[in-house]
């Protein structure tokens, strides 16, 4: 089970909103493996969303090939991004970015999609309140080879562009 969450913070640090931070972010969970992701971007709630799912995707796909996952059931808190999935949706118009993306991705995953309260969705919740795994369950993440190799000192990173 894994969670997506996208929502824009109307309260920012000044000092970041002068730098060029944005309000918006965009969120996953997944909770067998104890991974909480948030990340700041630029876009409209559903852009964030999508962003958030495609990230969790390419996340399951990349950081966690080992655990063999083959199917995913992903749950968000915004009913235009569920329902989305249910057919002649303009969000995912055949021929678009989305669309390939979410058939590329298909023939690796067997996904569903559905609807979780907000008051229910993990990804919502504090990292404070995140429960950290016992140590048989845990999980070693081994960072890419090909990061180790880049050289250059990234302290922020703006935000992710869709």
């Amino acid at each position: 089970m894994c969670y997506t969450a996208a929502f824009h913070n109307t309260k920012i640090d000044p000092y970041l909103e002068q730098k060029g931070f944005t309000h918006g972010l965009v969120a996953f969970s997944v909770p067998a493996f104890g991974v909480l992701f948030r990340c700041r971007a630029q876009g409209t709630l559903i852009d964030l969303e999508f962003a958030a799912f495609f990230a969790l995707l390419k996340f399951v796909k990349t950081r966690l090939a080992e655990a063999k996952v083959k199917a995913l059931t992903i749950l968000s808190s915004n009913p235009e991004f569920v329902f989305s999935f249910t057919g002649n949706s303009r969000h995912l118009e055949t021929g678009s970015e989305r669309a390939r993306l979410l058939s590329e991705y298909a023939r690796e995953f067997r996904l569903s999609i559905a609807f979780t309260e907000p008051f229910g969705n993990k990804a919502l919740i504090s990292p404070a309140d995140y429960p950290s795994l016992p140590d048989p369950n845990a999980v070693r993440l081994r960072p890419d080879r090909e990061d180790l190799k880049k050289t250059g000192f990234r302290p922020f990173q703006r935000a992710v562009k869709l």
